[in-house]
């Protein structure tokens, strides 16, 4: 089975793309001819067209089926919750690092507390 990466992806992506372009060479060469040029294709032409649209079709089909195996499915991302739970066991861990030192590596903080019902006149 193939891994599952962005890598492979891309690669299907560009294959898929290309592919396509090969195959819709010769249909657009071969309307320019017939609608433009009033002529018919160069012989060299003609016997290059079948073999490019096998290869094509084949190459983007080959492509797509890359891009669809390797791709992440919904299955394969993290949920909101894991996200989440991720997120505050990293600010926890950073918490804990910090808090690790010594009491006298720590500095000193002047705290201030303020009571709001006696502020009040």
């Amino acid at each position: 089975m193939l891994k599952k990466t962005s890598t492979l992806t891309t690669i299907g992506g560009i294959l898929g793309a290309f592919g396509l372009s090969v195959a819709g060479a010769p249909l657009i060469v071969l309307q320019y001819y017939a609608q433009v040029a009033k002529t018919g294709a160069p012989q060299w032409f003609n016997d290059m067209i079948l073999p490019m649209m096998l290869i094509g079709v084949l190459m983007a089909a080959l492509g797509q089926a890359i891009t669809g195996i390797s791709a992440k499915g919904a299955d394969d991302h993290s949920t909101m919750a894991q996200t989440e739970a991720a997120s505050a066991k990293s600010v926890a861990d950073h918490i804990v690092s910090e808090t690790d030192a010594k009491p006298s590596e720590m500095p000193a903080v002047p705290v201030v507390i303020v009571h709001p019902d006696k502020e009040k006149p």
